[in-house]
């Protein structure tokens, strides 16, 4: 036993060239089960554990007594995707090609820490907290359940950017999941977003923490956190678990002129959270290291706590992270081409050592963290060989090279709804009319692009907000200042079907792909503006246009099958058959699809569409009413009866439900309360009195 916790200790610090040449496909001893949680937006230090007294976490605190807690864990990207895609693949963005959210989705040849626990005969399972992780970004291969359906209430109340779940809900699902499967051991995911602006804690935590309510989503998350480690002591789960818990990325907090993350890569959006509980049976002692450790090592270590070798191995950029400090000379790689991806900026890539912090930029940035932990004084200028060094060795670091698993690459691209969901989110998501690998010398600095950009942002928000004319105002002034910037007639174009002013939405968005031809977005925007303006002839064609360039686009299919609904509905319905094998979790797709299949008499599959639809949560007497009467045509009168029945819950005065119900009562033979049904709907109808019986 005790040669059996030495190698598993060992494990954990062994490099990826050790682990290469271990057999393939092989777990060996009693597998350990893995739980990996990340908590979106939160900064290393406002975390007790990392040094914070404004916010109180005693959970996570406690559970970082128990494990090893990296002090300068470091995001390779400051973006949500990208950096999760980091977390499960072991690669640099660079080297898996999600580098920000205006490219391709993860490519099917990059291999997932999931996809190799699930070969090797683990449960895997997923709560994902936001919109912005659904499937349609290629992080749910690999997992048997990945939940990322929403309540379809919350996307009527909020942009689809915004739509999120609390950390209650999501702990709910994670313990109705792991209950499920205790039988096997298991690989789960846990994804919290509170901490995500916009910053809305519930109560007691809105109230303790009105003056900074960043800290308290913090602390309302650590809370919620503490029932989900309660169930696995309390199901003596716990002592079997590695855990990793960790942040995507920080939060500016309005440092360096960035209120949020994105833009920059300060270490108040790159500094994360990272600790790591072994299972028990690993005999990893408790301890804090100082040496700084990237999030591409947590798939290694994440694998290795579980003894299990895989191909995956042989496409990890790092080893395991280690249990102990180590050699002073290591540096951690991030970058951020948000600036270059979206307006053709320049991007920003760095590289942090023990002591220094460097930002390659057009005016490059150099910090030095132990005296200047806030990076306000810039010695670049002073220490020019310091710069040259950490430059040379930044650059090696992007020319590695990654074999990944074999797989057949399929195109594909982010829909208009996944850039819809970033833009709601404060993130400008569209493609620079620079193609990627157009060269980045010679560009503007971010830094002074700094008050563009936000300009950008506040009109954004103001037209969130309703606010027109203010948004219009800050676009305009801009537009002056550069022209050639086709996000503002874009943007123009979105607030003005916001407000269903069709004509200028036309105008704006034909303007945008004057600047921007290959612009999707833009053709997806002006073909519903044209639908709205009965054109539907011109609407068809630029959908497809938008498909062209995005056959991914499930909104843009979605679009389509509105626009053919009016004139072809075959066509209509092998439009949303094509969105829903993209996205099968978009309520109203499964609601039109069902409505126009009701319309065609297709009443099994009309059932099958309103029947997902209401359980995505679209909740309405009308739907129900429909339900029922494909249930009733199919013959399924007591469940159509159940349906009538919710339907007259929801709205007691919905005569056509009455009088449904009182169909469905004769034909079961019960004429009393048939007779009752149809009474109620002639008080409310006239039109219905016809129907009872002289």
């Amino acid at each position: 036993m005790k040669l059996f916790t030495t190698i598993l200790v060992a494990v954990l610090v062994v490099s990826t060239a050790v682990a290469q040449t271990s057999p393939v496909h092989k777990t060996t001893a009693l597998p350990t089960n893995v739980l990996l949680i990340t908590i979106d937006t939160v900064r290393a230090d406002h975390l007790g554990c990392y040094g914070s007294s404004s916010v109180r976490t005693p959970v996570i605190d406690g559970l970082a007594k128990e494990s090893v807690v990296y002090e300068r864990a470091i995001s390779q990207v400051p973006l949500t995707w990208p950096s999760h895609a980091v977390i499960l693949t072991g690669t640099y963005p660079f080297q898996n090609g999600v580098q920000d959210f205006t490219g391709q989705p993860l490519a099917p040849q990059f291999r997932t820490v999931t996809q190799a626990f699930k070969q090797h005969g683990y449960a895997t399972g997923a709560v994902i907290s936001a919109f912005v992780l659904d499937r349609s970004w290629g992080l749910a291969r690999g997992f048997d359940d990945y939940d990322d359906a929403f309540s379809a209430a919350t996307f009527e109340k909020k942009d689809v950017g915004l739509v999120d779940r609390r950390a209650d809900e999501s702990v709910n699902h994670s313990i109705a999941w792991l209950s499920k499967h205790r039988q096997k051991p298991f690989f789960f995911w846990l994804h919290l977003y509170d901490p995500h602006s916009p910053y809305d804690p519930p109560e007691p935590y809105k109230a303790e923490y009105r003056d900074h309510p960043y800290d308290g989503e913090i602390a309302y998350v650590d809370h919620e956190l503490g029932r989900l480690l309660a169930w696995l002591k309390q199901n003596r789960v716990y002592e079997n678990t590695t855990i990793a818990l960790l942040s995507d990325h920080g939060e500016s907090l309005g440092e360096h002129g960035e209120n949020e993350h994105g833009f920059f890569i300060y270490d108040s959006t790159i500094h994360v959270p990272l600790i790591v509980k072994p299972a028990a049976a690993l005999k990893v002692k408790a301890a804090r290291v100082s040496t700084p450790v990237e999030t591409t090592a947590v798939a290694a270590t994440l694998l290795r706590s579980a003894v299990v070798s895989d191909p995956i191995q042989k496409q990890l950029s790092s080893p395991a992270l280690p249990v102990k400090n180590m050699d002073a000379d290591s540096a951690a790689y991030s970058e951020t081409l948000y600036p270059f991806s979206s307006f053709g900026w320049s991007p920003l890539h760095g590289l942090e050592t023990d002591r220094y912090h460097f930002i390659d930029a057009p005016v490059a940035e150099l910090y030095d963290l132990q005296a200047d932990p806030e990076e306000k004084n810039n010695l670049a200028s002073k220490q020019s060989a310091t710069v040259d060094v950490l430059r040379e060795k930044l650059h090696s670091i992007q020319q590695r090279k990654t074999t990944v698993i074999p797989g057949e690459a399929t195109p594909s691209a982010l829909g208009a709804d996944a850039l819809q969901k970033l833009r709601s989110l404060g993130y400008i998501a569209y493609r620079s009319p620079a193609p990627k690998d157009a060269p980045t010398t010679g560009l503007a600095d971010p830094k002074n692009k700094l008050e563009e950009f936000n300009s950008i942002l506040n009109a954004s928000d103001a037209f969130r907000s309703g606010d027109f004319a203010a948004g219009k105002q800050i676009l305009t002034k801009l537009a002056e200042q550069d022209p050639t910037m086709y996000i503002i007639p874009f943007m123009l174009g979105e607030a003005a079907a916001r407000a269903e002013s069709w004509t200028d939405a036309v105008s704006d968005f034909r303007k945008s792909l004057d600047l921007n031809p290959d612009f999707d977005e833009a053709m997806t925007g002006l073909a519903r503006a044209l639908y709205f303006s009965g054109n539907y002839a011109d609407a068809r064609t630029w959908a497809q246009n938008a498909l062209k360039r995005n056959p991914q686009n499930y909104r843009a299919w979605y679009e389509l099958g509105v626009i053919e609904s009016k004139t072809d509905k075959n066509a209509a319905v092998s439009d949303y058959e094509a969105a829903l094998a993209i996205q099968g979790n978009f309520a109203p797709l499964h609601r039109e699809l069902g409505m126009l299949q009701f319309h065609e008499r297709n009443y099994p599959q009309a059932a099958k569409h309103l029947a997902k639809a209401i359980d995505l949560g679209l909740s309405s007497a009308e739907l129900y009413n429909f339900l029922g009467i494909c249930n009733s045509q199919t013959g399924k009168l007591s469940v159509s009866v159940a349906n009538y029945k919710q339907a007259l819950t929801l709205d007691p005065n919905l005569a056509e439900a009455h009088l449904n119900l009182a169909y469905a009562y004769q034909q079961m033979n019960k004429p009393a309360a048939a007779r009752l049904e149809l009474d109620t709907a002639c008080k409310l109808e006239q039109k219905f009195c016809k129907f009872i019986p002289k």
